[in-house]
């Protein structure tokens, strides 16, 4: 076995040969590598596969492996992402680990290692523990797949959860901008695809997996419709059925969301093999959730707003519409997808302000 560099594409390429359980001889060669390294992490992996699955295998090859076979499955900017979190917390933990060594302690102490001291010396939030914590198991779940491991210690592993820190996902009470509050922010973004995100968001309330499995077939802008049919799960990778009724629904479209998302639609089927089954934030592949805090975490940065999460779009969305006593509760729970008790116990601090509002209509009389 001997990996090359092939003169004419710049390209590093790995050839050789092997006898199988029956003795035959074999040969195999694969090309389009852009490191030799690549190149000698693929053939590793190859080898102890045609030897019987189970091998030894360390963390780097495994990540070197993954990227080769995901690059075209995945988006760009995703395994941007993902590169970032392997070269910042886990090469630098587990590079040279054989991957048969990591256990679930391992991952344990690793993970709230991170979560406590990783942001300048401070704690990270628990949306970025989540995240380095799943696509840690996402590597060795690749690597069980590929018949490299066992299992994946990930299974027996929580991520770390800081029991001082209130939920912000769930916490609605200050996880959301007021108008004034997200029109300071969106007019700071320049990039045109990020302040479509951000506006289909806010403007509609969706979830950030429902927002993921939009496809164009979905939207029916002539009549301003949008239908929410599925979400994209990080856990599974893959759209799912809503788990309730209630997500199964239409949304109506402001105007001025309908004209930026025509607009959208007129640039991204000039792409090549573009229908309608593309994905509205992504293309033919679908965009992450992880992608899009990624991003909105860097469009936040420097603009002098409240922080919120990605699904404070969602907050404010509700707490728009709920303000005003004269739109049914009803309406919006539909609107949003939810249950009339989940919106009453989710926001029960806007139901103070109705109460009040709908007290000072009333002295009116």
């Amino acid at each position: 076995m001997s990996v090359h560099k092939d003169e004419k594409t710049g390209k590093w390429y790995y050839t050789g040969k092997y006898r199988d359980l029956a003795g035959k001889r074999h040969d195999y060669k694969k090309r389009g590598f852009k490191t030799k390294k690549e190149a000698k992490a693929v053939e590793d992996a190859f080898l102890l596969k045609i030897k019987g699955g189970q091998g030894r295998i360390k963390m780097n090859a495994l990540i070197e492996l993954y990227h080769q076979e995901m690059k075209s499955a995945i988006k760009y900017s995703t395994l941007r992402m993902y590169e970032m979190i392997e070269r910042l917390h886990i090469i630098p933990f587990f590079g040279d680990r054989y991957i048969d060594t990591i256990k679930t302690i391992d991952i344990t102490k690793w993970n709230k290692e991170r979560a406590l001291t990783g942001n300048n010396g401070g704690p990270y939030s628990q949306e970025y523990t989540n995240n380095l914590y799943l696509h840690m198991s996402g590597l060795l779940t690749f690597a069980v797949n590929h018949k490299l491991l066992d299992d994946n210690p990930c299974k027996y592993a929580k991520p770390y959860k800081d029991p001082n820190e209130v939920k912000k996902e769930e916490n609605a009470v200050e996880n959301f901008w007021e108008v004034d509050e997200f029109n300071k922010f969106i007019a700071t973004v320049e990039n045109i695809d990020h302040k479509e995100t951000y506006d289909t968001l806010f403007l509609t309330g969706l979830r950030i997996g429902e927002l993921c499995a939009l496809r164009w077939c979905d939207l029916d802008l002539e009549h301003k419709k949008l239908s929410v049919r599925g979400s994209f799960s990080t856990a599974s990778r893959k759209v799912t059925s809503p788990k309730t009724k209630t997500s199964i629904r239409t949304i109506d479209l402001p105007n001025r969301l309908v004209e930026e998302l025509k607009q959208r639609y007129e640039r991204k089927k000039k792409l090549d093999g573009f229908n309608d089954n593309y994905y509205v934030f992504g293309d033919i592949a679908i965009t992450w959730p992880g992608t899009f805090r990624y991003r909105f975490n860097n469009d936040l940065k420097n603009v002098n707003v409240k922080r919120i999460t990605i699904h404070g779009f969602r907050h404010s969305h509700a707490s728009y519409l709920l303000s005003n006593p004269m739109i049914s509760e009803s309406l919006v729970a539909e609107r949003l997808g939810h249950s009339i008790d989940m919106l009453r116990s989710t926001y029960a601090h806007i139901y103070e302000k109705r109460r009040t509002a709908l007290v000072e209509y009333i002295e009116k009389l």
